[in-house]
This record gives structure tokens, C-alpha cells and sequence, in this order.
């Protein structure tokens, strides 16, 4: 197991969890959608000042979030999700419109028809 060095301001996921000193599924589910990350090219790091403030609300007793609560409905989000670049949010729209446009229908409703009894 790696020693944590503190000498920087950014952690990673594990290094965050470790510094919480709780596990990454409990850190995953706790305390990493109340703290913002930082993006560098596809890697995301969490502020270890952001970090000691979620972990003072905490001891405090009070539930301020520091960052915005990330949606956990779908395991797989995209990272242009997180892209604040117009043109990022413009492909990605025209990018799903083009995938609901190109899906068939196997079975179209509007020409089932129900057999006759005999």
C-alpha cells in the first residue's frame, strides 16, 4: 500500500478516501458527491480544502454541501457531461439526437393488427 503524501493540493479518488480514512464505496457514496472536482485532461482530482470543509460540516453536526450533488442515476456518465465547452454540449446533443433518429422500431404499434377469430 502507498504512503499518502500530503504535499499536494490535489488528491485523487483514492488518496481522498484514504484521507477521509474511509473505504472508495463509502467515499463514492458519502462524501464524493458533496465535493467538486477538478478536471486535468481525463483525470479528476478532489481540493483537500474542499475535502476538510465537507469533513467540518460533518463534525458540526450541520449538512452544508460544498459542491453540487453529482446525479447517481447511471453509472456511465460522459465525461462532456461535466463540460462547461458550448461546442462539447452541442456535439453531445447532436450526438444523442442522431442515436434516437437511427434506432428501428422492430416492431412498429401503428401496423399491429390482431387476427381474426375463427
Amino acid at each position: 500500500m502507498k504512503t499518502l503524501t500530503l504535499d499536494s493540493p490535489l488528491l485523487t479518488r483514492e488518496e481522498a478516501a484514504r484521507y477521509c480514512r474511509v473505504g472508495l464505496r463509502t467515499f463514492d457514496r458519502r462524501v464524493a458527491p458533496y465535493v467538486q472536482t477538478v478536471p486535468i485532461g481525463a483525470r479528476r482530482f478532489f481540493q483537500r480544502k474542499d475535502i476538510d470543509t465537507w469533513l467540518e460540516t460533518q463534525k458540526d453536526g450541520r449538512s452544508l454541501v460544498t459542491g453540487v450533488r453529482v446525479s447517481t442515476r447511471s453509472a456511465s456518465r460522459t465525461r462532456a457531461d461535466d463540460s462547461t465547452d458550448p461546442r462539447a454540449q452541442e456535439i453531445l446533443r447532436e450526438l444523442r439526437s442522431k442515436r434516437r433518429e437511427s434506432t428501428p422500431r422492430l416492431f412498429p404499434v401503428d401496423d399491429w393488427k390482431p387476427e381474426p377469430e375463427t
